[in-house]
Formats: structure tokens, sequence, C-alpha cells
């Protein structure tokens, strides 16, 4: 509790110094973190087509594979291999507060066995909820 005399005398102060530090690391924090979530989604891919489809719109915490047409897998514009998805999924699910979703974006051209062990790292992680990146065949040109 501040002295009268204190009050008084016009010398009790806010240091606004630890604030505005806060402020700024959260607005670096929210930048570097938009930045990845729309680089995962920005690899090129001939995506394959589907006849129906839903749109994505729920806030559920996401990692986005990325299965390029030569097989190799991404993560986040990293390349990663078998032996680096449990520490992936590891962390990923750790961070969230709701069950964490794989949303798998494969080139068109890339076969099951590419996929396969994808699909039994997530199946071993814990993850169920698998959702596939596709084309709606009605809406392409």
């Amino acid at each position: 509790m501040k002295s009268p005399q204190l009050l008084n005398a016009g010398t009790a102060s806010i240091n606004m110094t630890p604030m505005i530090d806060v402020v700024f690391l959260l607005i670096i924090f929210f930048l570097v973190s938009s930045h990845l979530a729309k680089q995962e989604n920005s690899v090129q891919l001939d995506l394959p087509t589907a006849d129906s489809g839903l749109d994505d719109t729920s806030p559920v915490e996401t990692l986005v594979v990325n299965v390029l047409a030569s097989g190799h897998w991404q993560i986040g514009g990293v390349e990663v291999n078998e032996a680096m998805l449990p520490k992936q999924f590891r962390s990923r699910q750790q961070a969230a507060t709701e069950p964490l979703r794989l949303k798998i974006r494969t080139d068109q051209n890339v076969t099951y066995d590419r996929l396969e062990p994808l699909l039994k790292q997530a199946a071993l992680a814990g993850v169920g909820d698998i959702v596939f990146s596709v084309y709606d065949s009605k809406a392409r040109p």
C-alpha cells in the first residue's frame, strides 16, 4: 500500500516496460505462427480429385503433412522421415488441448505404399482424426 505522502507528491507511477515487452513477444509469436501455417499449405501439389468432399472449417489443432510427387514427406516445409514422425505427433499432441487432426496433402501420383507408413505412425500415436486434401471434381474446370 502506498503511503499518502507519495501519492500527494505525485511520484507514484506504473512501469510500462514489462507490459510492452510481453505485447511485443506476443506479436512476434503470432506473426511467426501464421507464417508457418501459410507455408504448410503453400506447397504446390497436384491434389487428387474427388466427387464429393467437405470444407474443413473447424478450428482443431492440425498437423499438415505434404507428400510430394517424389514420395518424400514434409512438415512445415522441412523434410521428415518415418523415424521422425512419432516425435512430431507427440510434440503436437502435448501442445494441443483437443485431439490432434492429421491433414494429408498428397500428389495424386503418389502410391499407397508411401502413405501406409504415415498412417501407421499416426495410428500408433493415437491420432484418429485423419483428413485428406482433395480437389472437388465438380468445381474444377
